[in-house]
């Protein structure tokens, strides 16, 4: 599910490959050292945008923090998250019904590293109904 963002993909390209001075890598601009948090969008993500963040009573604007994933990746694996008991939940509490379309993963000061769609979208919430993404349900993989 999980794409990489355009900035991102430039930024390793860039600290793997020789477009420094001299030949060598050029440097790579590291996420904030803090919890990552996945957001909700109720339009698409695209490789150079974020959606349009969803907004209402029940959600956090900026993203609810993760922090941790299932495994760090080794040998190419790939990465699933949110590695929380129960998953992630967003209880609309809004009044009208949320639109759901994608996710952007963040750093804590927003910075976009991640996005993808959720299948089916968009996804309806009516008002009082949950929102759950669960358990190791995002994938992020290289390939």
């Amino acid at each position: 599910m999980g794409a990489l963002d355009q900035a991102m993909a430039s930024n390793i390209m860039n600290a793997t490959l020789p477009t420094g001075t001299g030949g060598v890598p050029g440097s790579f601009t590291a996420l904030t050292n803090a919890a990552m948090k996945l957001r909700l969008n109720s339009t698409l993500s695209t490789a150079s945008a974020a959606g349009t963040e969803l907004t209402g009573t029940g959600y956090t604007a900026g993203g609810t923090s993760i922090t941790t994933a299932s495994t760090a990746s080794s040998a190419g694996s790939n990465v699933t998250l949110p590695n929380v008991s129960g998953g992630l939940s967003w209880t609309n509490g809004s009044g009208s019904t949320w639109s759901i379309a994608s996710l952007d993963l963040t750093s804590s000061t927003g910075t976009r590293s991640w996005y993808g769609p959720f299948t089916g979208q968009p996804i309806s919430v009516a008002n009082g109904n949950t929102f759950n993404v669960a358990q190791n349900a995002v994938v992020c993989s290289l390939s």
